[in-house]
């Protein structure tokens, strides 16, 4: 069997329906694909079908013929990728899966990924027939890249499999979900990350954060125009935590867009007390913002807010929050001293900043809704 056939009866599987070769005139195949929308393709969708050129004869074609009432959109390009394939009319090395071959087993298990999170099923193990399960045998680290912008939307599978090969060293697994792109790095391929850096917990995430700095950089300027995010969770173990981490990775991308929207890359470590009070309701929201009163009026102050936010950023170190402001230390002291008089809150004691912090992180909320 080629692996063009193989490939047919694997997607077959994928869609639990057959794909049916039918036969067709060359010349009326000329005419049908000269009046398409998209002639260049050899692929025509009418009448609630899809038809493909699977195979050219001197007087008639081959075609294959699905119907697309009950396919989805990702399910579709799968098949256009079968038929892509099909045309170029080569077979891939013993070696490995070809680059179509392995688009489509990352389109087949993000289908199947994003399923499992929209029914809610977050413990379910990768089924044993998907072709990239071997590869999430090991410790993973993983990525999620949202692409919400029209910037974003144009990322190509091929390119950006390519340009994080290259960035890590390494395979890599890359599954779309909707517009974001879940990235999963074996632990081992980092080795060399972690030998350039100091043991311990916090070195490992500075190492996190510089790796994910080098790789947000290199994708935007691969992908100019803005609107993208990355975010980046802790390594596990077993391919049935996988739904689990993406709806994870995914809850800390919408609390990275709504309390920092500035910001482009997001860690969960760093955000437990904005997912704190994002779970609040938002009647005691509402009641612990008329507490404070006056305090949240003056958060509108766009140098006030700014000064506080790197207060905080910085430990509530006054040397560093000067520096980073660009201020002088004694315009910082002043600063914070006449928001003292004005609120009765001292931000450098610890139960005053912690009243001020939430008073910050409610009023983004607040000022969102």
């Amino acid at each position: 069997m080629t692996n063009t056939n193989w490939l047919k009866q694997q997607i077959e599987q994928i869609l639990e329906a057959p794909l049916l070769i039918t036969e067709m005139e060359l010349g009326a195949w000329n005419e049908m694909t000269k009046t398409s929308v998209q002639p260049d393709s050899a692929v025509v969708r009418e009448d609630g079908k899809l038809l493909g050129l699977w195979k050219s004869g001197t007087s008639t074609v081959q075609l294959l013929e699905v119907e697309t009432a009950a396919l989805s959109e990702r399910e579709l390009r799968l098949i256009e990728l079968l038929l892509s394939y099909a045309r170029d009319g080569r077979e891939p090395k013993s070696s490995g899966p070809s680059r179509r071959e392995d688009e489509a087993r990352s389109v087949e298990m993000g289908d199947w990924l994003q399923n499992q999170i929209d029914r809610g099923d977050l413990d379910c193990p990768v089924p044993d027939n998907m072709g990239l399960k071997s590869r999430l045998q090991g410790t993973m680290l993983p990525f999620l890249l949202s692409a919400e912008s029209s910037s974003g939307g144009g990322i190509q599978f091929a390119k950006l499999n390519k340009l994080l090969r290259s960035y890590f060293g390494g395979e890599i697994v890359l599954l779309p979900l909707k517009e974001d792109w879940l990235i999963l790095v074996d632990e081992g391929i980092l080795q060399d990350f972690r030998e350039e850096s100091e043991p311990g917990q916090e070195a490992e995430r500075d190492m996190l954060d510089a790796l994910c700095q080098g790789l947000y950089e290199l994708i935007t300027n691969e992908w100019v125009g803005g609107g993208l995010q990355l975010a980046a969770g802790e390594p596990f173990t077993g391919d049935r935590h996988m739904a689990a981490v993406a709806v994870s990775l995914r809850e800390t991308l919408q609390l990275g867009r709504v309390f920092y929207v500035t910001e482009h890359i997001y860690f969960p470590w760093k955000l437990r007390l904005e997912r704190l009070i994002y779970s609040i309701p938002d009647n005691q929201r509402s009641k612990f913002v008329e507490e404070i009163g006056r305090h949240s009026e003056l958060l509108k102050d766009e140098e006030t807010r700014t000064t506080l936010q790197t207060f905080f950023q910085m430990d509530c170190n006054v040397s560093e929050t000067a520096k980073r402001l660009y201020i002088h230390r004694n315009t910082l002291l002043y600063r914070i001293d006449k928001f003292k008089q004005e609120t009765g809150l001292d931000v450098r004691s610890f139960q005053d900043a912690v009243l001020v912090k939430l008073g910050l992180l409610l009023y983004k909320l607040t000022k969102r809704a």
